[in-house]
């Protein structure tokens, strides 16, 4: 398994790369450039919110704290307002919920190298991130969604990368490990369903806002 520095710096590439694609061809503003490379950068990440313990598992909580409120707050700004006392109850509560009651329920359920380390499991935070982005226009959808898919697949193709050591000096063996991030499903049924299911709901509400 490829090490935390690796799979950010992977991020951090796949994201620059898209985010430098979109402004030099400008078909996104500065500010539009920056959040792609954010999201591609933290899409690096995202398939080691199964590993129980560890520093990937907390910083990713960590900027998920910031990114989902962030995304959700136009919508929540509705009910609320955007007054001190609400920006800080909705914060604070958002925070909790992530990182009290969402890691934990991750952390009970999921098994490292399991569905979070899959190609449906990308394809699922890919299609995700063009529905956050779509308020931005199809244009910065289509960049968020595709930093965030490349992202995710780079960690898998890293990880699988790793997999592979050199034995006297020529002879490529792979380890045990090999083969258990660039798949379609995992040994348990019901995450396998749940993500598919998931990955179909998404990808057919995307058809139903065009």
């Amino acid at each position: 398994m490829a090490d935390f520095k690796t799979h950010l710096t992977g991020g951090v590439l796949s994201g620059a790369g898209f985010s430098a694609v979109g402004l030099f061809t400008n078909a996104l503003t500065v500010t539009q450039a920056g959040a792609i490379f954010t999201v591609g950068a933290f899409a690096g990440l995202l398939p080691d919110l199964d590993s129980d313990t560890g520093r990937p598992l907390l910083l990713l909580f960590q900027l998920l704290s910031i990114i989902v409120p962030c995304a959700f707050f136009y919508k929540a700004s509705q009910f609320g307002g955007a007054s001190l006392e609400f920006l800080i109850c909705y914060f604070v509560l958002a925070y909790l919920f992530l990182n009290y009651i969402v890691c934990p329920f991750i952390k009970k359920m999921t098994v490292h190298r399991g569905i979070m380390h899959s190609i449906p499991f990308s394809v699922l935070c890919g299609g995700v991130g063009y529905l956050l982005f779509e308020k931005s226009g199809k244009q910065v959808a289509f960049f968020g969604g595709l930093a965030i898919l490349f992202g995710c697949l780079v960690h898998l193709v890293l990880d699988e990368f790793n997999s592979l050591r050199i034995k006297y000096g020529f002879i490529p063996v792979f380890k045990k490990s090999s083969g258990t991030s660039l798949k379609f499903v995992s040994s348990s049924f019901w995450t396998s369903l749940l993500v598919y299911s998931l990955l179909i709901l998404v990808l057919s509400y995307s058809c139903i806002k065009k």
